[in-house]
């Protein structure tokens, strides 16, 4: 029965994850629409806050003036993730933004050791060579009169910025024992709210039809709201290693839904430049030469 449990976590957190890369090419579809990138914030951050809401209602008593404050603290990173994240999707493609965005599992170690004094290793260092490589090739800056473009530079910044929320949110929860359901709600009501004020002070408003919201309520619903719930089921129930290397696949569907969505062109530039910094991901995980086999052996 253990194992038919573990087995439903890892195949819904697989379809989780082709969700997660079909979100995307389906923001740049909300961007061809009309929306910015405030206006998309809001309109995920507030559907999956009212969803979570519903689904967590019995924790809401949880909430006190601790988590709170650390809860806004990492919802600022939440938001600066998402903002440059559906920024860089404006000026990038949504293939090479979906394997940047990738980069942040490669900078937690380095955060980890800010914040827990957790010794980096050969290979997260290595990890950052291969995919520093990676960029180099993706971007194609190799290429005469190339430059590394603005939104590609945006999208690393989304990177950096999901790491310091993935690594202040697990050093918060673990110092003070916050409830896991509530923190991320919490912290997605401060993207949200952040989301509001920017995009009033910032957008223009789109002259569109209740259609076309429908790339909001997907990444709302589907990207947001389920994927959280799905992925917290996962990590109750499965081991970190194979949740990590299940969701580093988000950037293979990323690139497989910009080619079916939005046709864009498979190049050897995004293929190579993909490949390594999938395989920097991969290599940060798995640690494949190490004496200790004991990752490995979770794997498998």
């Amino acid at each position: 029965m253990e194992q038919k449990k573990i087995y439903i976590a890892e195949v819904s957190l697989v379809v989780i994850t082709i969700i997660w890369g079909l979100g995307f090419p389906i923001t740049d579809v909300a961007i061809n629409i009309g929306f910015q990138a405030n206006k998309i914030m809001v309109g995920r951050f507030l559907i999956a806050g009212i969803l979570l809401t519903i689904v967590y209602y019995r924790k809401l008593k949880l909430i006190d003036r601790k988590i709170i404050i650390y809860g806004v603290i990492t919802g600022l990173f939440l938001f600066f993730g998402f903002f440059f994240q559906t920024l860089g999707n404006v000026f990038t493609t949504s293939s090479k933004n979906g394997f940047i965005t990738q980069l942040n599992i490669v900078f937690v170690p380095f955060l980890y050791f800010l914040f827990f004094r957790k010794k980096v290793d050969i290979y997260n260092i290595l990890s950052v060579v291969i995919a520093v490589m990676g960029m180099f090739v993706l971007s194609e800056i190799y290429v005469q009169d190339a430059v590394f473009n603005i939104g590609d530079f945006y999208t690393l910044l989304c990177a950096i910025m999901v790491a310091f929320h993935v690594v202040t949110g697990s050093y918060f929860m673990k110092k003070h024992e916050f409830d896991p359901a509530i923190f991320v709600l919490i912290n997605i009501y401060t993207a949200m709210i952040i989301s509001i004020f920017a995009m009033l002070i910032f957008d223009t408003y789109p002259s569109i039809t209740v259609v076309d919201l429908w790339p909001l309520v997907f990444l709302g619903v589907l990207n947001t709201a389920l994927g959280f719930l799905v992925q917290s089921y996962a990590l109750k129930i499965s081991l970190p290693t194979r949740i990590s290397l299940i969701v580093a696949l988000e950037s293979v569907f990323a690139a497989i839904g910009a080619v079916l969505i939005l046709h864009e062109v498979v190049s050897y530039s995004l293929v190579i430049g993909g490949l390594l910094i999938l395989g920097a991901v991969l290599f940060n995980e798995v640690k494949p030469f190490k004496k200790n086999r004991k990752i490995l052996k979770e794997v498998i």
